[in-house]
């Protein structure tokens, strides 16, 4: 193993370097533009889907779910789809927001009843 490669492996904040030959240079780029990506980003990407996963790492460096975490979750998903057919899952976050709703009125009408009531024994003399 040459000095330089050494290098390389032990520093690794500088990253990889590999040569590609210019043709296949030319289709990365032209293919990393039509997706409106930089090249790193198209051939992380790539790399990414092609990659085996560690197998004890589910976040990317960057805090990126990584493919194998997005499969295990979209297998997951399947899972109890299957065991609760024909149930419908709604957006949780939106029956939330309704639920929330729903309790600011009740508090509300509390609220406005109390006043009325207090309006009521302060003109009878109740």
């Amino acid at each position: 193993m040459s000095m330089a490669m050494q290098h390389y492996e032990d520093d690794q904040t500088n990253g990889f370097m590999i040569h590609i030959v210019p043709e296949l240079q030319g289709r990365i780029k032209k293919a990393a533009a039509q997706s409106n990506l930089s090249v790193q980003d198209y051939v992380e990407r790539i790399l990414e889907q092609t990659v085996p996963p560690d197998s004890n790492s589910t976040l990317k460096r960057d805090g990126r779910l990584n493919r194998a975490a997005v499969d295990d979750l979209l297998r997951y998903r399947e899972e109890i789809r299957r065991a609760h057919p024909g149930q419908v899952f709604e957006d949780s976050a939106e029956l939330l927001r309704q639920a929330r709703e729903e309790r600011t009125k009740e508090l509300e009408q509390r609220g406005n009843e109390g006043v009325a009531y207090g309006l009521l024994t302060q003109t009878t003399g109740a």
